[in-house]
């Protein structure tokens, strides 16, 4: 069976979509946004961020670290969230953008502290990808459930 973040990023290349390549890019410069936001880049939000790559995206070793890298380039680089946001919209269903916040919720949860500015980045995001308040609650109470 194919894992659910695997199949959030299988689709169909063609006009109407984007490459499973930048839909992965996307979804992990947002947690590097995540993980960046606060000015702490923590070890261990780090670390979440490659668990998260290595058990959801079916990669190769030398895979994981060039997506690695290239996203946090991206999200160094990157002036707003609009590039990754729309081409989740375009390409996500409501359960699979509120899979990605719970996985966002990880990377802000794993060093233990949510500043307010990853607060603010969550309720920010939550509302450019179209996610209730409530189910953004709801992933984050997931995400703090799979980490313990």
């Amino acid at each position: 069976m194919m894992r659910f973040f695997e199949k959030l990023v299988a689709v169909k290349v063609d006009e109407d979509h984007v490459s499973d390549e930048n839909l992965r890019l996307a979804a992990t410069a947002l947690m590097f946004r995540a993980l960046m936001v606060d000015g702490n880049a923590d070890a261990a939000e780090l670390a979440m961020i490659r668990r998260i790559v290595e058990d959801e995206f079916g990669l190769s070793s030398d895979e994981v670290d060039q997506l690695l890298n290239d996203a946090k380039a991206s999200a160094d680089e990157a002036a707003d969230l609009y590039g990754w946001v729309r081409q989740i919209n375009s390409n996500y269903s409501h359960d699979e953008k509120c899979f990605l916040m719970e996985k966002l919720w990880q990377v802000v949860l794993a060093d233990g502290v949510i500043e307010n500015h990853e607060a603010a980045l969550m309720r920010r995001v939550s509302g450019l990808i179209f996610i209730t308040d409530k189910d953004s609650a709801e992933a984050r109470q997931r995400a703090v459930q799979d980490m313990a």
